[in-house]
Parts: structure tokens; C-alpha cells; sequence
């Protein structure tokens, strides 16, 4: 299988060279640049991650929606 990369993108489960990318907040002022598919990737190791973690440093999990569209 050939690897897609959105060089926009943060990720490396890019499934379009040049799909949307949104800003993913990490806490302290810095962000991630994700497309879909790497959003998606990042919440789910999230949310497993979450529960192994105390609840005042679990981490956020927004909803693509509600980020802000990255304007390159």
C-alpha cells in the first residue's frame, strides 16, 4: 500500500495528500496539525490512554467539529 502524506499534516495516517487539517489543542500553548484520519487516530489512543489515567490529567477529547480549520 502506497503512503499518502498531507504535509499539513502532523500524523502519518494521512489518507489524502490534501485533505482538510484541523488544530488540535496539547496543552501548554502548543498544537497538532491533523487531517481526518489522523485526528481520529490520535482520539482513540486518547481515549485508551484515559483509562489508565487519573481523572485531572486525562486528556481532552473534542470533537473534529469544534476545532479550527488550519489555514496554511
Amino acid at each position: 500500500m502506497k503512503t499518502v502524506i498531507n504535509y499539513n499534516c502532523d500524523g502519518d495516517h494521512c489518507r489524502e495528500a490534501n485533505g482538510e487539517v484541523r488544530v488540535l489543542p496539547t496543552g501548554g500553548g502548543s498544537n497538532l496539525l491533523l487531517c481526518l484520519a489522523c485526528f481520529t487516530h490520535e482520539l482513540e489512543f486518547r481515549k485508551e490512554r484515559n483509562r489508565e489515567l487519573e481523572t485531572g490529567n486525562r486528556f481532552d477529547l473534542p470533537l473534529w467539529h469544534d476545532l479550527k480549520v488550519y489555514k496554511s
